[in-house]
């Protein structure tokens, strides 16, 4: 239910090796027959691992997209954009919170006792601090009254426990059981929602709020029961080690944020300066193309677990693996983006119930979103592992920036630009994707065979290792 996790090395580039040898195994022949095995054996598990990770998205964007579609055809253009508000709001909390917990479970060994103790100050402060911000927020931009304001903070917060069960699940690489808690969530949502509306209850966004949560709850409820209990066990809150993780959770944060925040100050530009009901044709759009941003989301969280334990396990990835996973993903998020293109016609009227019109200038410039969201993705997967997460905020920040500037400026000549939005906020990631790819050689691993010059320790890379780990090439 978050938006911002095959492996390069085996779907897009098989490293160069001695004959003989599979990656992350030592160095030694190996039978012919035997090998050959041996990698169809190791290439399907990966395969059906990174399956997983693009079906838990497509589960939980389809559930999105059901929801969604729902409070298009009967809260009409102002209560649908209204909705998209609040659903930005959680969108933007969740990353941050996700990238601080989540990547951390995912990173560092969640089983230290130092680690765990930092993770449960961590998951406490996180669901405080987000249901506290979503309700300021959405007080501040009026979207509700004070009952709810309250109902959306609770969802907030169960949305945020919800959110780290799926993380857990992440960092086991248990895609395809995660399928069925987001499937839960899914269902129950709709069971929930049927029921009321059923009893003869409005639609109205409350309702929609009060279903998520119900739906919440059940898949928390199914998480505690389907992952092992050493998954859930405490720690001492004592002598922690927040901050060594700190260094590494804080930038990483605030670096996630960004493309969502993004997304959120744009969607309050257009509905100040334009309408709410101009709002819902621009987010209809990106509804029509969400499935091709579920791909791109659903590999970058494989990629970020894959690359991860290739640093762990000391077989770190290249920056040109990262870029052919960045030619492989924008190339299928461009066929998929054309499919919704052609299909907005037929597509259109399903999505928003003839209540609304899909802004067809807005479509292409998704389709223009997801394309260089693929371009940088993955390549910000390979800096996160490196712990270069402070860079990538200050590339990404410089992006979201000038986008937004852009944005504000048309916006402010003529409110009728707000169908510009998603390319003002796409085609920046280009640049960002050439950025990352310099920075990225400059610290890539020598090549097999070539022994490496000694370098200083990295100051960021060592305050944000755990405690007796060895820092990585950054």
């Amino acid at each position: 239910m978050s938006t911002p996790e095959s492996t390069v090395e085996t779907a897009v580039d098989l490293p160069a090796l001695p004959d003989g040898v599979l990656p992350g195994e030592a160095s030694g022949p190996v039978p012919g027959g035997g090998r050959g095995k041996r990698i169809a054996g190791r290439a399907g598990r990966l395969l059906a691992s990174a399956g997983g990770a693009v079906a838990v998205q497509f589960v939980t964007a389809g559930g999105s997209l059901v929801v969604q579609s729902l409070a298009a055809r009967t809260l009409g253009a102002s209560g649908y954009g209204a909705y998209a508000l609040f659903f930005s709001i959680i969108v933007m909390i969740t990353s941050v919170q996700t990238s601080w917990v989540g990547d951390t479970l995912t990173v560092f060994d969640r089983f230290e006792p130092r680690v765990r103790g930092a993770l449960l100050l961590s998951v406490l402060g996180t669901v405080v601090a987000g249901a506290a911000a979503g309700a300021v927020v959405a007080a501040v931009m009026g979207l509700a009254g004070p009952a709810g304001i309250a109902l959306f903070a609770l969802l907030v917060a169960l949305w945020l426990l919800n959110e780290t069960g799926r993380r857990i699940f992440t960092a086991r690489m248990e895609f395809w059981r995660l399928t069925i808690n987001d499937a839960c969530y899914l269902v129950m949502t709709l069971a929930a929602l049927g029921a009321a509306l059923g009893s003869g209850m409005g639609a109205s966004v409350e309702l929609l709020l009060g279903a998520m949560c119900f739906g919440c709850l059940c898949s928390i409820a199914l998480a505690r029961l389907r992952l092992p209990a050493s998954e859930y066990a405490l720690a001492s809150l004592r002598g922690t080690a927040f901050r060594e993780i700190l260094g590494f959770s804080w930038w990483r944060s605030v670096q996630a944020g960004i493309r969502p925040t993004a997304l959120l100050l744009a969607r309050v530009m257009i509905a100040g300066f334009a309408s709410t009901a101009a709002l819902a044709g621009v987010e209809a759009a990106r509804l029509l193309l969400s499935p091709a941003l579920t791909f791109v989301n659903g590999a970058g969280w494989f990629l970020l677990g894959d690359f991860a334990k290739a640093e762990r396990d000391g077989r770190p990835m290249r920056a040109r693996q990262a870029v052919r996973a960045c030619a492989l993903m924008s190339g299928i998020a461009l066929v998929m983006s054309l499919g919704g293109i052609a299909l907005v016609g037929w597509l259109g009227p399903v999505v928003t119930g003839g209540s609304f019109a899909v802004d067809r200038v807005a479509l292409g410039g998704w389709a223009v979103y997801s394309v260089c969201f693929s371009c940088t993705l993955p390549l910000a997967s390979l800096a996160t592992a490196r712990k270069q997460s402070r860079s990538v905020f200050v590339i990404r920040g410089v992006e979201s920036l000038t986008g937004l500037a852009v944005l504000l400026g048309l916006l402010v000549a003529d409110p009728g630009h707000a169908a510009i939005a998603p390319y003002c906020l796409g085609a920046g990631g280009l640049i960002s994707a050439v950025m990352l790819w310099r920075m990225l050689r400059k610290g890539d691993p020598p090549r097999r065979g070539v022994p490496a010059a000694p370098e200083p320790e990295a100051p960021l890379a060592a305050a944000s290792q755990p405690s007796g780990a060895t820092a990585p090439n950054a």
